[in-house]
């Protein structure tokens, strides 16, 4: 199977275990995104996650945060190793964080109150991490 195929196989998967999310309720009423913390980073991975999500309709909300002037720095300069998006109460906000203790220890405990879910688009260890960072928020 070429390349090409493959990573539209995986996208098409991702995108319907994304829409099984939406359905269940994991970022707020089943069937919507009312509380989501998007978190990614310049890897193929953040890459990816971030070209699927434009293509979803359940996450139209992101779509102004996403080509906002946050993400446009967060694309062009290279001090700001993380980006994301903040979904409550209806509205999208984005920010950035320099660098991996700022991303663990400020952006994402601010990010994450209020039981959000978590998308996260990040190099395979620190993915880890945040998913367990956002279990213990869940768990207060």
């Amino acid at each position: 199977m070429g390349e090409a195929k493959r990573r539209k196989q995986q996208g098409q998967q991702a995108g319907e275990q994304l829409r099984q999310r939406v359905a269940a309720g994991e970022f707020g009423t089943p069937g919507r995104v009312e509380r989501l913390c998007l978190v990614v980073d310049h890897s193929a991975a953040g890459r990816d996650l971030i070209a699927l999500l434009r293509t979803l309709p359940e996450f139209t909300l992101l779509q102004a945060a996403l080509v906002g002037e946050e993400w446009q720095l967060w694309d062009s300069v290279p001090i700001f190793a993380f980006a994301g998006v903040t979904v409550k109460d209806g509205e999208a906000r984005a920010w950035l964080a320099t660098d991996e203790d700022k991303l663990l220890n400020e952006a994402l405990p601010r990010e994450l109150r209020g039981g959000v879910g978590l998308l996260a688009g990040l190099e395979p260890a620190l993915q880890e991490r945040v998913t367990a960072i956002a279990g213990a928020m869940k768990a207060l």
